[in-house]
C-alpha cells in the first residue's frame, strides 16, 4: 500500500475518488464535505434537502463528477450523530470502507474525514485510526484480499498546508504501530510513490 501526503486541498487530488464523511445532524455540511459542496455549487447540500443523502452511520454513496475538481469520484460516508464520533469508531469504520474500496476498484483513493476542536478530535489521530482500520481490515481478510490491488492501491492525505505536519505525524505513527504486519510506503505528492520517507 502507498501512502502519498500532499500539501495542497482535496480537490486538487488527481485520484479516482475522494472519500469523505458527514454526519446526520450537522448542516452546512462541514470540512472537506463542505469545501466540496462549496465547490460543486451546492450539489451535496441540494442532495441533502431532497433526502438522496441522509449521513446515517455507514450511509455509503458514490457520485461521478464532471471536472469540476480533480478526483473523479466523491465517495461520502455517513458517520451518524456527532456526539458518537471518535477515533475508535473511525478505525472501526476503516474496514468497511476497504471493502467498498475493493469492490470500486480504484487506484487512487484521497481520505478526508472531519477533525478539529468540535468533534475532539485532531488531524493526526484522524490519519493514524483510519490507516490502522485499513491495517484491521487487510489482516482480517483470508484469503488476502485482491493482494496486487491493495499493494498498488494509492492512499492520499491531503488537508492542506497549515495541517501536512499533523497528517505526516499520524500516518508515521500508524506505520510505526503497524510494524512488518503490512507494507506501508510513504511519500510526498511531488516524489515517486516508491520512495520511502
Amino acid at each position: 500500500m502507498n501512502i502519498i501526503l500532499s500539501r495542497e486541498r482535496v480537490d486538487t487530488q488527481d485520484c479516482d475518488v475522494l472519500v469523505t464523511g458527514f454526519f446526520r445532524d450537522e448542516r452546512p455540511l462541514k470540512g472537506s464535505s463542505g469545501w466540496i459542496d462549496w465547490r460543486l455549487n451546492g450539489m451535496l447540500s441540494q442532495f441533502l434537502i431532497e433526502r438522496k443523502l441522509t449521513g446515517d452511520w455507514r450511509e455509503t454513496t458514490l457520485i461521478p463528477l464532471q471536472e469540476r475538481i480533480l478526483p473523479r469520484m466523491i465517495l461520502l460516508i455517513g458517520l451518524g450523530e456527532v456526539k458518537g464520533y471518535d477515533p475508535l469508531r473511525l478505525r472501526k469504520l476503516s474496514p468497511d470502507l476497504l471493502d467498498t474500496l475493493r469492490k470500486l476498484g480504484p487506484r487512487s483513493a484521497c481520505l478526508s474525514f472531519p477533525y478539529g476542536e468540535s468533534y475532539h478530535v485532531d488531524c493526526k489521530k484522524v490519519v493514524e485510526s483510519l490507516i490502522l482500520g485499513v491495517g484491521d481490515g487487510l489482516e482480517r481478510q483470508k484469503p488476502p484480499l485482491g493482494e496486487e490491488w491493495i499493494r498498488k492501491l494509492r492512499l492520499y492525505f491531503a488537508e492542506g498546508e497549515e495541517y501536512f505536519q499533523e497528517v505526516q505525524l499520524g500516518v508515521q505513527a500508524a506505520k510505526s504501530m503497524l510494524g512488518q504486519r503490512i507494507q506501508v510506503k510513504i511519500s510526498t505528492a511531488s516524489e515517486s510513490p516508491s520512495l520511502r520517507l
